[in-house]
């Protein structure tokens, strides 16, 4: 196994090139890339090295990335002391390995070098254009997987093993300036010429070997790093029975949230004010729908209807009351929510 000592400018492509201007541009690359400190991701003081992962595209495929995923840990996070964690929607400015879901072919940074790196990793999950033996449902997840634990060995740190100078495999083969780590590994997931397809997905003795080289040999589960306490946000949100314009009897139904809950408010003459609380813990837009049902001193039944949208903050709490203004459509009254703190 060998390590990478290049540039983040160097980006190592998993696809057997076959066009020369392919395999230029891969050699540019090489050619252009600096030696120099930084490319290992830092252990934390508990000896874990955290590595925070997040999907610049996910929407679509939650399977594809929940493979990905489980495959990562259960290879390289169960063989070192490496602690991949996150796997979530990238914000604007996340920080880690960015990976972007892309019918290209797929590749990545090397170590730490790619650290917040919009697009960092690019991992194929159609192969429309590339690799078209994938395609069969049979056979994409097994590449899908067997792709990223390849270009997640290289988002570690490491080339590839048929660069080194005393490689038996001639094909594919570029000059190398890393470090090594083991002896020659013809099974590694890391070298081409592996009969085996990145030897399947499954790292090969000294693959292990060599990562724990590194990050040190992992002893127990691996598990993801505290998270900082949040303290949920909370809207109250109140209804009170207009009993100076006739209001005798009122049931308010509201639905808040992405999970639309709903609350009752059912109000009457012995009961006139009726609140009820909603919390939530992430900053975001949290949209409302709210229906109501009121009977007037005339013995009529007056419905109404309301809708909208607010941005809340994690850990501030909002309140608001029911109004009602003249109807619009089918309905006596929209309902609007006023004086939002």
């Amino acid at each position: 196994m060998t390590i990478e000592f290049l540039h983040r400018t160097a980006f190592v492509l998993l696809a057997i090139f076959v066009a020369s201007a392919a395999t230029n541009a891969q050699s540019s690359a090489r050619a252009n890339a600096n030696t120099g400190p930084g490319w290992q991701w830092p252990a934390s003081s508990d000896g874990i090295t955290y590595v925070p992962v997040c999907w610049e595209n996910p929407a679509g495929w939650q399977n594809e990335t929940l493979s990905v995923r489980n495959t990562i840990l259960t290879t390289w996070g169960r063989a070192a002391k490496v602690n991949f964690y996150g796997w979530a929607q990238c914000t604007t400015n996340a920080k880690g390995i960015r990976i972007l879901i892309a019918d290209t072919r797929s590749n990545s940074g090397i170590g730490r070098f790619l650290d917040g790196d919009r697009n960092g990793m690019e991992l194929n999950f159609t192969f429309r254009n590339f690799s078209p033996g994938c395609q069969a449902e049979n056979r994409r997840y097994a590449c899908i997987t067997s792709i990223a634990v390849h270009e997640f060995g290289h988002a570690l740190g490491l080339m590839h093993e048929q660069d080194r100078a005393d490689s038996t495999c001639n094909a594919e083969k570029s000059k190398s300036g890393g470090l090594l780590l083991t002896a020659y590994d013809p099974d590694s997931v890391m070298n081409y010429c592996n009969p085996r397809w990145n030897n399947d997905g499954r790292l090969s003795p000294l693959d292990i070997k060599g990562i724990q080289i590194l990050y040190g040999a992992r002893s127990a589960v691996p598990v993801t790093p505290p998270k900082p306490s949040v303290t949920p946000g909370r809207l109250t949100i109140t209804d009170t029975l207009n009993t100076a314009a006739g209001q005798r009897w009122e049931h308010i139904i509201m639905q808040f949230g992405s999970n639309n809950i709903r609350r009752d408010f059912a109000l009457n003459e012995n009961r006139t004010t009726v609140s009820n609380s909603w919390t939530f813990n992430t900053t975001g837009t949290y949209c409302f729908k709210i229906w109501s049902n009121t009977l007037y001193t005339d013995g009529l039944y007056y419905d109404g209807y309301g809708e909208g949208c607010w941005q809340l903050e994690a850990g501030k709490s909002y309140a608001a009351s029911v109004r009602f203004k003249t109807g619009t459509g089918k309905k006596a009254f929209d309902i609007v929510l006023t004086s939002g703190n």
